[in-house]
């Protein structure tokens, strides 16, 4: 990578090298190869008197260190296998405190040398404090004559990301002119991956080589299917070989591993290369049959695509048709649905039930129909005496009550329906899904809210047939669904809170996790009510660490949507950025019905943020679907944000959005539905003009300020910077948040450094910060971009 005397080192690497000079007097570079420890160091100890050892030299450690040497160099670490030879060089370490130990090695800290980091003797540099910024990687290129443009730079830091030896090839092949292409990269890739296999694969003995091979194609695997796809039982012995040596292989936890990226993609080229076609396949089909067991169907899916085993494909796909959604990966698996081929589909009548089910939660409610028509054919088609009858009539009456455009209408009909289906021994019928994994009994698997304007009666006359005939999925679903009508009415319900977190122990032996969290769901929601946020929160969290330890992960995303609102109301606004950024649902081209909890939630911190735009977007694209399947608690919350939106935008009809909100709660005599949005909607009613009902108006505006009292910072935008940035700032400010320096910003924009400079400083001033790094702080804080 040129002589020491070329080397550009990138500044942050110098001043950690240079720090642990000053306190430590072992320097351990751990990086795979091609990072360039060897030049590195060298130029590092420029200045130095240094003496230079490798490990895998025979005579290693000659008995005289020269005297006049003030640092000893030692490279080839990792194959310093013996332990005498080992002991040899920490003896030395230890008696000579007046030199200075620079090691290179290829693997992590190896155990013999961790006692030098107990004591904080030795300093560990790893890779990826050897790898180039965007600034160090240009000056390489500039430093071999290379000139290109911001465009190319930017695609070229994309795709080497500043591994040394893989710029140090680029530089060669740029050498001769013309723009970075995709063939100059596959170009590079080729020759990086031919240095990897003479520097590393070979190297290895061919047990270790086939292992290496058969796992390239995962992007993180566990021990034991390291052992299943390589049918080598001696796969743990080997990447224990592969960590002490190299650092190619990544430990996640226990058992568990990734490659390095760039030796993953260079272990995929070698396995094209290595096995045949029909090896492959074997190989992805012993992995699908790991992650079936596994039951990790999406994963087993994949496999048996690339593996070519189409019939357990279909298989794999009829067995997830036959859960409901609150348990079916229908959403992880829509894509293999959908590349089902018709006329499979048509021969299966569990997965006639499945597209049906799956594509009304996608909004598609032309095909959902189709699809319960194509098996209404095929149940025609059948004698009740065919085997095949009992199912495919269950399978009808199961998408009659949970197909979600069928809605609620007629509520006492439907529930007759299902207590009719389920009783009636002449038909199969699937399971049912009571909540949809949400904390709701009258907002999840189907809306009752018309069951609360009745909830007193319906709850003496069917209480007993519901938890007789739902079995454990009715254990306490009568009791926590009439609190939570009674709540959403802001009546007074203590009493029946009382008795039903009595029964919160029966429900978690004898019921169900689903009304489980619907129960702490309820009981979180009046502890916000009350202004007990904090006590909420705890709630939940200890519900979502249970439901993981237990392996109900299925619950995590609308539990982390409900952890998001109750950090809303605290007014804990990174926690609430932090999960639209890492775990919100995207506004994607395909809705998912079943995420309608999380897009709601989305939409809040969307509001929070200032992003009312994208907030009525997504709005706008759920109230279809709350029209067509009558959906009336989130047609409530969906016309308030949407006044909330609209009212901040400087748009008149905020009115009639909040108004027909108004007449939709009046009609239920809900309260809480409006009240708990408090401090950000109390204005509103005010300036509205609805007076349909002055007495209800005056309960809800009275429960409306209880909660602005309790919560006045909910939904309220952070105050934006003092002096607004000017249309220049901000493009000047994009770009510095990309990590771009002063010359870069003047390249694109077209300006002179002093005048980039100039709007570096008046940024820096406008947002009352010293730094750059503070800047991209302050404007991530503030959505200024």
């Amino acid at each position: 990578m040129g002589d020491s005397a070329s080397v550009i080192i990138k500044p942050s690497l110098k001043e950690i090298f240079l720090t642990g000079w000053e306190h430590c007097r072992v320097i351990l570079f751990s990086a795979p190869c091609g990072c360039g420890k060897t030049t590195t160091a060298t130029a590092l100890l420029a200045g130095h008197t240094v003496c230079a050892l490798s490990a895998a030299d025979a005579e290693f450690l000659p008995g005289n260190i020269p005297p006049d040497c003030d640092a000893v160099l030692v490279d080839n670490l990792q194959v310093l296998l013996e332990p005498e030879r080992r002991e040899a060089l920490c003896n030395l370490i230890r008696s000579r405190d007046d030199l200075h130990f620079v090691l290179l090695g290829r693997g992590a800290v190896p155990g013999w040398l961790m006692p030098f980091q107990f004591a904080g003797v030795l300093l560990t540099i790893e890779s990826q404090a050897l790898f180039f910024d965007r600034a160090t990687a240009q000056r390489m290129l500039e430093d071999r004559g290379i000139a290109v443009s911001p465009g190319d730079m930017s695609a070229i830091q994309r795709d080497f990301k500043g591994y040394p030896i893989a710029m140090d090839i680029l530089c060669r092949k740029l050498k001769n002119g013309g723009a970075y292409s995709e063939d100059i990269l596959n170009s590079a890739k080729r020759e990086l991956f031919i240095y990897f296999d003479e520097a590393v694969y070979r190297r290895f003995d061919a047990p270790l080589q086939r292992l290496l091979v058969s796992l390239a194609p995962f992007e993180s695997f566990h021990l034991e299917l390291a052992k299943m796809v390589s049918g080598d039982p001696r796969a743990g012995e080997l990447l224990g070989i592969i960590q002490r040596d190299t650092t190619m292989l990544l430990f996640d936890g226990l058992d568990t591993y990734h490659f390095w990226p760039i030796f993953r993609v260079f272990l995929m080229w070698e396995l094209h290369q290595k096995l045949t076609d029909a090896e492959q396949r074997s190989l992805y089909s012993r992995a699908a049959l790991y992650h079936e067991l596994h039951d990790e169907p999406d994963k087993a899916l994949e496999c048996y695509s690339l593996a070519g085993e189409q019939g357990k494909v279909s298989a794999l796909l009829v067995k997830n048709a036959e859960q409901h959604p609150g348990v079916g990966r229908y959403h992880q698996l829509q894509n293999y649905y959908f590349a089902l081929p018709d006329d499979e589909i048509l021969k299966s009548p569990a997965l006639m039930c499945g597209m049906s089910m799956l594509t009304s939660l996608c909004l598609d409610y032309e095909a959902s129909e189709r699809w319960y028509a194509a098996l209404q054919d095929y149940a025609a088609r059948l004698k009740k005496t065919d085997s095949e009858y009992k199912t495919v009539q269950g399978k009808l009456a199961y998408l009659d009550i949970a197909l979600p455009q069928r809605g609620s209408k007629g509520l006492i009909e439907v529930i007759g329906s299902v207590f009719r289906v389920m009783t009636d021994k002449q038909l199969k019928v699937p399971a049912f899904s009571v909540t949809s994994t949400l904390p709701s009994i009258m907002n999840g698997g189907k809306d009752f809210c018309e069951w609360s304007k009745k909830d007193d009666l319906l709850y003496a006359t069917m209480k007993r047939p519901v938890e007789t005939v739902l079995g454990r999925d009715g254990v306490g679903l009568a009791d926590c669904a009439i609190c939570e009508s009674k709540f959403e009415k802001g009546e007074d319900m203590s009493k029946r809170l009382l008795t039903l977190m009595s029964r919160l122990g029966e429900i978690q032996a004898r019921g169900t996790s689903d009304i489980e969290f619907a129960v702490v769901g309820l009981l979180a929601r009046v502890q916000v009510s009350q202004g007990k946020a904090r006590a909420a929160l705890e709630a939940i969290e200890s519900l979502r660490e249970k439901f993981l330890d237990t392996g109900q992960a299925r619950f995590s995303p609308n539990i982390d949507a409900m952890l998001c609102r109750i950090h809303l109301r605290l007014g804990d606004t990174d926690a609430a950025r932090a999960w639209l950024r890492e775990k919100a649902p995207k506004n994607d081209a395909r809705l998912w019905a079943m995420w309608r909890y999380q897009y709601l939630t989305r939409a809040m911190v969307q509001i929070l943020e200032g992003e009312c735009d994208n907030a009525l977007l997504l709005l706008a694209r759920l109230k279809p679907y709350c029209e067509h399947c009558g959906r009336v608690m989130d047609g409530i919350h969906i016309r308030l944000l949407s006044a909330l939106c609209m009212e901040r935008a400087g748009d008149a009809e905020w009115k009639i959005e909040l108004c027909g909100a108004l007449d939709t709660c009046r009609e239920y005599q809900f309260i809480w539905p409006m009240a708990q949005y408090g401090a950000a909607i109390l204005p509103l009613l005010g300036a509205c003009g609805w007076d349909a009902d002055a007495a209800y108006l005056d309960t809800l505006v009275a429960a409306t300020r209880a909660q602005a009292v309790e919560y006045p910072r909910f939904l309220k935008q952070e105050v934006q910077p003092m002096e607004p940035l000017s249309a220049a700032e901000t493009q000047v400010l994009k770009l510095l948040c990309q990590n771009l320096s002063n010359q870069e910003i003047g390249e694109i924009l077209g300006i002179k450094l002093p005048t980039v400079k100039t709007h570096v400083s008046r940024i820096l001033q406008k947002l009352g910060v010293s730094r750059r790094s503070e800047a991209r702080a302050a404007a991530d804080k503030l959505r200024l971009i």
